[in-house]
């Protein structure tokens, strides 16, 4: 191997580590303050119910952002909208830490998983756009590797930021890496679609390739399978923290390892299924 092909291969994983890094943010920021849930509840003066509506909402606008991420990058190019998606987490964050009622914090959660789904979906479409089908397999089983261990870390992280600095402080470390991020996607990631294959937004056409997708028998029954497993996954995050800490005392530092175990276990059963 030349000294260009070195270089260019340094160059190639370097940006493949950064994309992975961006996309540890949507997990970290559904992990990472789980432990925190039942003092959130006390904090803000509400019931744990409607603290766990602030995970359901940033569910729901990381889903819904996904409708319309990717075609608008179609036709702004995928850079700019991934700098966007990063900026908007890093200043939703830094809302979530300073809020003051659990209303506020519902409404700036929603708007964090809107911008989660910009990050997610820009990491696809780059990689896509750079390289061929086994590449692209390649580099995103890394970028998915980094995925799966962020739930790993995160409540960890977050049981500790929890007990000594407060539950705040697990929004104000996300705005810290938000920030990261944009540098990052300023100084590492080119746009990777260039304006000769860009086309026009236009939410009909969009619209009626939702609905023929949503037409299709086999991509319903695997959207249907999908949404039921995350559901069920969800059902156990925003209740764990409360039975753990409620019904059998544990302490909020522990937690961590417990979610942790939960997590190697579904990557064990996932590797077995696999």
């Amino acid at each position: 191997m030349d000294a260009n092909s070195q270089s260019q291969e340094k160059m190639t994983w370097g940006l493949i580590i950064v994309l992975g890094f961006i996309a540890a943010l949507t997990p970290l920021a559904i992990d990472m303050y789980l432990p925190a849930m039942p003092l959130m509840s006390e904090r803000l003066a509400t019931t744990p119910d409607v603290v766990q509506q602030t995970l359901t909402v940033f569910s729901i606008g990381f889903a819904l952002g996904q409708l319309f991420v990717g075609p608008i990058s179609d036709s702004t190019g995928r850079r700019i909208v991934m700098l966007a998606g990063t900026l908007l987490f890093t200043v939703s964050s830094w809302i979530c830490a300073q809020v003051t009622t659990i209303d506020d914090l519902i409404f700036w959660r929603a708007i964090q998983g809107v911008a989660g789904a910009s990050s997610g979906v820009m990491i696809s479409a780059i990689v896509k756009d750079m390289f061929g089908r086994d590449d692209f397999s390649k580099m995103m089983s890394f970028i998915v590797l980094v995925m799966t261990l962020a739930p790993l870390v995160a409540p960890l992280l977050g049981g500790y930021i929890t007990l000594y600095f407060g539950w705040r402080a697990i929004f104000w470390v996300l705005a810290g890496l938000g920030i990261v991020s944009i540098i990052l996607v300023v100084w590492r990631i080119p746009e990777t679609l260039p304006p000769s294959s860009r086309q026009s937004f236009a939410i009909g056409r969009s619209v009626r390739q939702y609905i023929k997708i949503i037409k299709d028998p086999m991509s319903l029954s695997l959207m249907f399978s999908g949404a039921f497993s995350f559901a069920c996954l969800f059902s156990f995050l925003v209740s764990a923290a409360f039975v753990y800490m409620d019904v059998y005392g544990i302490a909020v530092d522990y937690v961590g390892y417990l979610f942790a175990c939960n997590v190697m276990a579904l990557m064990v059963l996932t590797t077995v299924n696999g």
